[in-house]
């Protein structure tokens, strides 16, 4: 039983190492076997032997992954360009295991004295040569490169899938493009930026009625939200060896941040960034009956914020909800709000060019968004129209909440947030 165990952890080590690793370059996979060989955590889920046998793996897929004529370049300058800087006999041990990987592919280095030779009988030969008809032509025999063992090859995937980005990678709309300075101020900045566009979705600005909003639709709420975030969730995270992998397995400067949305879009999985936001805003939690610490407890900045924005503030029952807004689609919400915007105008404010909808449609269209879209979506998006459109008041809402469950018990389970707001507003 312990033994499946084992195995289990081994595989789950491994696929993680492979997707960190997937689209790494040589230097940096070479950083990430001095750091992996040096932890003795590591050491807790396979020995020396096995982890080596990984990363030669991983070598050489990275170096199959480069141009040849760059290989045989690096290969005349001792492979000195795939290493990075680091003490003596750490670079002597990169420069071992990526020669012994790369002479199997390209050969060894030519001696110098074999070239001249070479070249000097290549000469003496053309001097001599008269001009002959061209001769037949041979075929080229192309070798194919040498797979890694089944279990490696099968958790890769395809080529077409190692070399290319995904195909849902997904961009920070409306934030500022500042040049790539360092991992951190990257990861900082497109957290923040993504939350921030997130939260502008559900944002009241130019309501036409007052009242008392629930804190994701409060305008002053996503400079409060970016603010916890940066003072309480993002700076511990960096302090993570996952976030530090994560650092070193790509070129931020060129994937920029529209690659860690994508990380962020491929599910909880072995998802190094999820993961840690998660822990973070799990730490937010008090212990009962003791005192939160200071770096864990964002919670009196979001009361006098509520104080002041005249919003309700969220509180330890809404910390799912807080650590999800990372989770939700931009398309998505945006998608939702023109369809629902279009009916009401439709329904109740139709232009010459329009034809009508029926009675009802702007309603269906408010519950048909809200089984699609994740829990509360839905809610916000319904309390957002009180405030933006003239024709949904107060009996709109409760005739709205009435959708969402038999009893008052189930409706306050099944839209808390509506429940809620329904009991604020006027006729």
């Amino acid at each position: 039983m312990t033994e499946a165990r084992d195995n289990k952890t081994f595989e789950a080590k491994v696929s993680n190492l492979i997707a960190t690793t997937r689209h790494l370059e040589v230097p940096h996979i070479l950083m990430l076997r001095r750091l992996t060989l040096s932890d003795p955590e590591s050491l807790k889920w396979a020995n020396e032997r096995q982890l080596n046998v990984v990363f030669n793996v991983l070598v050489t897929k990275a170096l199959e992954r480069m141009d040849k004529t760059a290989l045989i370049a690096a290969r005349d300058g001792d492979y000195k360009t795939l290493v990075m800087p680091g003490k003596p006999e750490a670079q002597a041990e990169d420069l071992r295991v990526v020669n012994a990987i790369a002479t199997q592919m390209i050969g060894p280095k030519p001696k110098p004295a074999a070239i001249e030779a070479e070249h000097g009988n290549s000469l003496a030969k053309l001097l001599s040569l008269s001009p002959t008809a061209p001769g037949e032509k041979v075929s080229r025999t192309v070798c194919k490169p040498k797979e890694p063992p089944p279990l490696f090859a099968a958790q890769l995937g395809p080529d077409s899938e190692r070399m290319m980005p995904s195909a849902n990678s997904r961009s920070v709309e409306g934030s500022e493009e500042r040049p790539f300075s360092d991992f951190k101020t990257l990861f900082d900045d497109t957290l923040s930026a993504y939350s921030r566009n997130i939260l502008a979705l559900f944002s009241i600005q130019g309501a036409i009625k007052g009242g008392r909003p629930p804190f994701p639709l409060a305008p002053e709420f996503g400079r409060c939200y970016e603010e916890v975030l940066r003072r309480y969730v993002l700076p511990p995270m960096h302090a993570s060896r996952h976030i530090q992998q994560l650092g070193m397995s790509y070129n931020w400067a060129e994937v920029g941040g529209a690659k860690l949305i994508d990380i962020i879009g491929s599910g909880d999985h072995n998802n190094p960034v999820l993961h840690n936001w998660d822990t973070r805003w799990g730490a937010m939690r008090a212990p009962k009956g003791k005192k939160p610490k200071p770096e864990e407890n964002p919670w009196p900045l979001f009361r006098e914020d509520a104080t002041n924005g005249n919003y309700d503030p969220p509180t330890e029952e809404h910390l799912q909800l807080l650590q999800d807004f990372i989770r939700f689609e931009v398309e998505a919400i945006a998608k939702a709000w023109r369809e629902i915007s279009q009916l009401y105008e439709q329904e109740f404010a139709p232009s010459g060019r329009q034809e009508q909808a029926r009675e009802g449609a702007f309603r269906d269209g408010l519950m048909r968004w809200s089984a699609k879209l994740p829990d509360h979506v839905g809610e916000f998006l319904a309390i957002k129209s009180y405030f933006m459109f003239p024709n949904i008041n107060g009996n709109f809402i409760r005739r709205l909440l009435t959708n969402f469950g038999r009893t008052d018990s189930e409706r306050y389970r099944q839209a808390p947030f509506l429940a809620g707001f329904a009991q604020t507003v006027p006729e």
